[in-house]
């Protein structure tokens, strides 16, 4: 089933000391800012709610702001015109994304598409509110190049196991961090990987003949964890 496009739905506003609140409590670095900056943040940013399965952006659908996750969480995926995917990355409450960011430059040209994960609420902030804040607040520009260094990080890891790590590797580490109870189909593992279903069910059958997992039409339970963390980390598995 592909995901939904967004109907980008208007959700009720919370409060704006309940807006800060959730702000602060995800990303707590904003505390430096004089309250006055974080009422403006919270009261003039666009507050969103989505849908698990929605599309918040793609190439050709940008968010048009800088987003701040305040719960839930969203997959970025670069997909191509013949329909592959491959996840580049999963962005929590608290982190960054760095590749809707690009809207805050003139003329954005995104790579990739983000759909929800989860149900989620997010703040985003317009690019002229963006630009205020780097040129006025000190703490803003630490939190805000902070959040960047940190993505840019984890954006080096995935290329690095895409290029590098067999395919067993990747599946027992999405399944370590998806478990113990997995409710993705083979081909949902699949375009999460950016490989053929086909070589995601010969995997799972290997790990499976180790008794590391048990699969079901509802779930897949990982049985030995450390196992596939063993595998995630050195490798050798024979599986494939």
């Amino acid at each position: 089933m592909h995901p939904k496009t967004s109907t980008r739905p208007i959700a009720t506003r919370p409060a704006t000391d309940a807006l800060i609140g959730s702000l602060l409590a995800h990303f707590p670095d904003l505390s430096a800012l004089p309250r006055q900056r974080l009422i403006q943040v919270a009261e003039n940013g666009d507050y969103r709610e989505m849908n698990a399965g929605e599309r918040l952006f793609s190439p050709d659908d940008p968010c048009g702001g800088f987003p701040l996750l305040l719960e839930g969480s969203v997959r970025v995926v670069r997909e191509t015109v013949h329909g592959k995917r491959i996840a580049l990355y999963t962005v929590h409450a608290g982190e960054l994304c760095i590749v809707s960011s690009e809207s805050l430059f003139a003329a954005p040209s995104l790579i990739a598409s983000g759909y929800a994960e989860t149900p989620v609420k997010l703040l985003s902030l317009s690019p002229q509110s963006v630009d205020n804040l780097l040129a006025d607040e000190p703490a803003f520009r630490r939190f805000f190049f902070g959040l960047i260094s940190t993505r840019l990080a984890d954006l080096a890891l995935t290329v690095e196991a895409v290029a590098f790590l067999k395919l067993d590797q990747r599946l027992a580490a999405l399944l370590v961090e998806k478990g113990p109870r997995v409710a993705l189909t083979h081909q949902a593992l699949a375009d999460h990987l950016g490989v053929a279903r086909e070589m995601v069910s010969r995997v799972m059958r290997g790990f499976a003949e180790h008794g590391w997992i048990a699969q079901s039409r509802e779930a897949i339970e990982v049985r030995d964890i450390a196992a596939l963390d063993r595998l995630a980390q050195e490798g050798g598995s024979g599986a494939l």
